[in-house]
């Protein structure tokens, strides 16, 4: 049995990750690299679900009586949607995805049926709201979520691979190129592995203000 994490929280709003193991997201002819991540966001009365790979029985259980805005696939692979469309009808819901990753779900989920999301896009779940980036880095309908309130950002499999960043990078490349005006600081929730700064993957500068801060200043960042 899967158990869920409290993650993070902010005030009331928090974010619940739901972690699944490689045999229960992997088909016969798929093995991941690592655990896919699916998320829960909002608080005790409301959330949205990203990403739902695994067992629908352990993502509705921790969603328990809550009411869900959207079920929301940051792409179309099997990896992050495997039990997308059993979560979305058992809860009466609405499925987002991008549309240019049409080939991807229909390869998975044939003629299931799902809403358009679009760059731009928000959402609203619990007091808060979530912005919807197109970044088709990993697949060519990939998008982020971005709660601007919270400094905070779901990513799929845009920016990471694995259960690290994807490595410092001088400039973003040219897909994720939107994401560069966001705050340093802004804290990065993939589809795989733990969260980090946007700062550790994008920009040098960072790091050189890292070395010249004093450590006791490093410990409380």
């Amino acid at each position: 049995m899967h158990t869920v994490e409290d993650h993070a929280a902010h005030g009331w709003f928090r974010f619940d990750r739901i972690p699944v193991t490689r045999s229960a997201a992997a088909s016969d002819s798929t093995v991941l690299s690592a655990p896919a991540n699916c998320w829960l966001l909002g608080d005790d009365h409301d959330v949205v679900v990203v990403d739902a790979p695994g067992n629908p029985e352990t993502i509705l259980t921790a969603i328990g009586d809550r009411r869900v805005t959207a079920v929301i696939c940051t792409q179309g692979g099997r990896a992050h949607t495997a039990a997308a469309v059993d979560v979305a009808w058992a809860l009466c819901a609405p499925l987002l995805l991008h549309p240019a990753d049409h080939a991807l779900w229909e390869a998975t989920h044939g003629q299931s049926r799902y809403w358009r999301i679009e760059d731009g896009q928000r959402i609203a779940v619990a007091g808060e709201q979530l912005h919807v980036v197109h970044t088709p880095a990993a697949t060519p309908g990939s998008v982020s979520l971005h709660f601007q309130a919270l400094k905070t950002l779901f990513t799929g499999d845009a920016i990471g691979d694995s259960c690290a960043p994807s490595g410092l990078r001088l400039t973003p490349p040219r897909e994720l190129t939107v994401l560069s005006d966001l705050p340093l600081d802004t804290c990065v929730y993939p589809g795989h592995g733990d969260s980090f700064l946007l700062g550790e993957t994008f920009s040098p500068t960072y790091h050189r203000e890292l070395d010249s801060t004093p450590p006791e200043a490093n410990a409380r960042r």
